[in-house]
C-alpha cells in the first residue's frame, strides 16, 4: 500500500487484486506483431528498414505527381463558366499543399528524427491524407462542372493514392521499432 492509502479504497478489508499478463507478455528482444502483417511483410523482415524507405519513396512519387494534378484541377475549376464549387477548388488546392508538405516532413521524419514521438504522429498523418484521398475521390468521381476528364483523372489518382498510402501505414506500423532511434 502506499503510504496515503489507509486501505479503504477500492478493496475494502485488504483485498489484494494482482493483474495476470501472460497473454500479453513478450519474450525479451521479439516485439509484439499482427500475425497477418508478419505474413503478408514476411519477405521485408530481413531489410525492414530499406522496405519501409522504398515504400515511402514510392509514395512521395505518387504525391508529387498528385500534387502537379491537384493545381491543373484547382485551375480548370476556375475557368470561367464552369459553374464549378468553389469549396472544391478549395479542396484541390488543400490537398496538393498537404500532400506537398508530408512529403517534405515525412522524409526528414525517416531520414533524420526518428523519434517514437515523430514517427507516431506520422503514422497518423498517413492515415488520415489517406483518408482525406478516399472522400477526394467521392467528391470527384462523377463531378459534373469543369473538365470531365481532368476530375476523372484526379479522383482515380486520389484512390490510387489511398491505397499507396494506406498500405505504406501499414508497413510504416508494422516496422515501426526497427526505424525509432532509440
Amino acid at each position: 500500500m502506499f503510504p496515503s492509502d489507509d486501505g479503504t479504497s477500492a478493496g475494502g478489508d485488504g483485498d489484494t487484486y494482482t493483474y495476470d499478463d501472460t497473454a500479453t507478455e513478450m519474450t525479451p528482444g521479439k516485439k509484439k506483431s499482427n500475425p497477418i502483417l508478419g505474413r503478408l511483410f514476411s519477405s521485408c523482415e530481413d531489410d525492414a528498414l530499406g522496405s519501409v524507405h522504398r515504400a515511402w519513396a514510392v509514395t512521395v512519387l505518387f504525391m508529387v505527381v498528385f500534387f502537379v494534378v491537384s493545381i491543373v484541377e484547382a485551375t480548370k475549376l476556375q475557368d470561367v463558366g464552369t459553374g464549378a464549387s468553389l469549396a472544391l477548388e478549395i479542396a484541390s488546392y488543400w490537398s496538393a499543399v498537404l500532400h506537398l508538405t508530408l512529403a517534405i516532413l515525412g522524409t526528414f521524419i525517416l531520414k533524420r528524427f526518428s523519434t517514437a514521438f515523430t514517427v507516431g504522429c506520422f503514422l497518423g498523418v498517413t492515415v488520415v491524407v489517406s483518408q482525406q484521398n478516399l472522400l477526394l475521390f467521392a467528391a470527384f468521381y462523377h463531378y459534373q462542372y469543369g473538365n470531365a476528364t481532368f476530375n476523372l483523372i484526379f479522383a482515380d489518382m486520389a484512390l490510387a493514392l489511398f491505397m499507396i498510402l494506406t498500405f505504406f501505414s501499414l508497413i510504416l506500423g508494422h516496422f515501426r521499432h526497427h526505424i525509432i532511434v532509440k
